[in-house]
């Protein structure tokens, strides 16, 4: 399951091979993809945990309310969003190369009485932990619900592929279903 930071390689893939599939399937996926960022194997059963967290945006939300957080108190947009997305960046790379629990790093940035704890207690007021770990629930149990096998039949996606005169490229999409319907109802 790939996610939009593969455009930049730092992406997070997980891939589980199937039943037919020898080691060095996915050693050769794994080469395919390494490119794209971070590349784990697993069960098929942790394909839609995957999505949910690291596939369905939530990281965006609380980069954007980061920044929004600093605009509120009076910095411009454009200097809140740059020093958010770097915060993102800079953290997610410590907490990946350190190899420490996030509740140490957490730990070692907090002083007694400083501003990161004020702030780490507001949002436990907030209930942003269990907003956040519900999110990503949620998106689990709608990847889920997305990958069920539709009934004896039934199609449940559809496969497109056109050419783009601008670009050149031949273009392979997948859409659900629901895609299309929402379009037609538009």
């Amino acid at each position: 399951m790939p996610n939009l930071p593969c455009v930049v390689q730092e992406g997070a893939l997980l891939f589980a091979r199937g039943t037919h599939a020898k080691p060095e399937d996915g050693a050769l996926l794994r080469s395919l993809l390494h490119r794209c960022g971070l590349v784990e194997e697993g069960p098929e059963a942790w394909v839609d945990i995957h999505t949910g967290l690291s596939g369905s945006g939530v990281v965006y939300l609380f980069a954007e309310a980061l920044a929004e957080g600093a605009v509120k108190m009076g910095m411009p947009s454009a200097l809140a969003q740059s020093i958010a997305s770097q915060t993102v960046l800079g953290a997610g790379t410590l907490l990946r190369d350190s190899g420490k629990h996030p509740a140490q790093l957490r730990s070692e940035v907090c002083t007694p009485g400083g501003t990161t704890i004020h702030g780490l207690h507001a949002l436990e007021r907030g209930g942003v932990r269990a907003s956040i770990m519900s999110a990503v629930e949620a998106a689990t149990t709608r990847a889920q619900e997305l990958g069920q096998k539709p009934a004896a039949g039934n199609i449940n996606c559809v496969l497109l592929q056109y050419h783009d005169a601008l670009s050149g490229v031949e273009i392979l999409e997948m859409h659900d279903l629901m895609y299309f319907q929402g379009l037609r109802s538009a």
